[in-house]
């Protein structure tokens, strides 16, 4: 008997009890749509935090204190934090690579008022090349220059979102204009407009910009050490520091030739402390590293209910070869060989996974691609998991399927014959 009559009968025989068909294949259908939607949703997790590393560029490091095997980040003395110096002499021996660096002090929570208006912002005390660093658009006026440092000048840049609160909206009236900004401990600072700068949501889904999230207040470096942190210049020490790299120069070298330069010329002697280099594509490799096995953790989880659909089938395949063993004993006698008989309930057991599987597929891919649009980076099911979708769900059939298989066949054709 060939493939497709065997096809034939088993559908038959799916049909004729619908119900019990249904239920069997219910454990597959679960087993398949939760794993299937797992994956999408974890596909869709990964390409929205790639998406939003992307935002800064993959050109793009950070170098910042590392504690040295055998001791903790706790243990990292304030005498070894980066100095300028060694930034300056960093900046002179890479500045044919490099578009710009950046450094920064804590940012803080801050409130633009005007006029009984307000706005929350994060003040972001930074040098100039942050420009390139947060990947910055200027709409009108400038970004901050080395002589707003040196000078530490009241100025600031800030953002068209932020703007539209302010001077209805009007780009070109804001440029030196003064505002007042609350820090979080309620002190008033005034700071004179010289710059806008095009605001570009992080893209990190779920995670990311939500519609009313905070947006950066920029002021000089110096300026926020001197009046925020009530410090002086020559305060000035980072824990990290992060550089742009220019087009077309290779990032895995590059940055272990810039981690092999700090470390050798200014952190060789340190006990304690050491430069380690990141560059944002190692960054996203670890990141999609970790979401890639807990996407196969928790949907190695969710399998678990295609074990108990496959004993399902298995016990329902058990009972039919028990209510067919007289059409059994028939076929037997007509000249059905073992292979035969084992070869029809194995294309029944198939045929049950294959549908459930199917189905499960379909309900998957909805309810992955709903997810993944809550996600805010709607994404639909992978070939590879449909593959392995269909893959396993065949598997199961073949698997689950032989023992019941292979007892009909055993069975007597006299003894099956003479069964009531």
């Amino acid at each position: 008997m060939g493939l497709i009559e065997n096809a034939r009968l088993a559908l038959e025989g799916l049909r004729s009890n619908k119900m019990r068909t249904l239920l069997t294949m219910l454990g597959i259908i679960i087993g398949i749509s939760s794993v299937i939607t797992i994956w999408t949703l974890g596909d869709a997790l990964t390409n929205s935090v790639t998406d939003g590393f992307s935002t800064f560029g993959t050109n793009q490091i950070n170098m910042q204190l590392w504690p040295k095997e055998g001791y903790s980040s706790g243990e990292i003395r304030q005498d070894s934090y980066i100095k300028q110096e060694y930034i300056d002499l960093f900046y002179e021996r890479f500045k044919s690579d490099i578009l710009g660096y950046s450094t920064s002090i804590y940012n803080v929570s801050g409130e633009i008022k005007e006029d009984k208006k307000s706005v929350k912002v994060n003040i972001n005390s930074c040098s100039e090349g942050t420009l390139y660093t947060d990947n910055l658009t200027i709409v009108a006026g400038r970004f901050l220059e080395e002589r707003d440092m040196s000078a530490a000048r009241s100025v600031c840049v800030i953002s068209d979102k932020a703007l539209k609160e302010f001077f209805s909206g009007d780009i070109s009236e804001a440029l030196g204009k003064e505002i007042e900004v609350k820090n979080e401990d309620g002190r008033l600072f005034s700071f004179v407009i010289v710059g806008v700068y095009k605001y570009e949501p992080l893209n990190f889904g779920i995670m990311g910009d939500m519609g009313d999230s905070k947006t950066s207040l920029y002021i000089p470096i110096t300026t926020g050490n001197r009046l925020i942190f009530g410090g002086v210049d020559t305060d000035l020490t980072y824990w990290y520091f992060a550089a742009k790299l220019k087009d077309g120069v290779d990032v895995p070298s590059k940055s272990k030739e810039m981690e092999d330069f700090l470390n050798d010329r200014f952190y060789k002697d340190n006990e304690t402390t050491k430069i380690s280099v990141q560059t944002l594509e190692s960054a996203i490799s670890e990141v999609n590293a970790v979401l890639g096995t807990v996407k196969i953790g928790v949907g190695a989880i969710a399998a678990i209910s295609l074990l108990v659909g496959g004993i399902g089938v298995m016990n329902i395949l058990l009972v039919s070869v028990t209510e067919r063993t007289r059409e059994i004993g028939i076929r037997k006698a007509l000249g059905a060989t073992n292979g035969d008989i084992r070869y029809q309930f194995i294309t029944e057991s198939v045929i049950i996974c294959i549908i459930g599987g199917i189905i499960g597929l379909i309900l998957g891919g909805v309810f992955g691609y709903l997810g993944s649009s809550l996600l805010k980076f709607p994404t639909i099911a992978s070939f590879q998991s449909v593959f392995i979708a269909v893959g396993f769900s065949t598997a199961i059939g073949v698997f689950f399927g032989y023992y019941p298989a292979n007892k009909a066949a055993k069975l007597n054709p006299i003894d099956a014959l003479r069964y009531e």
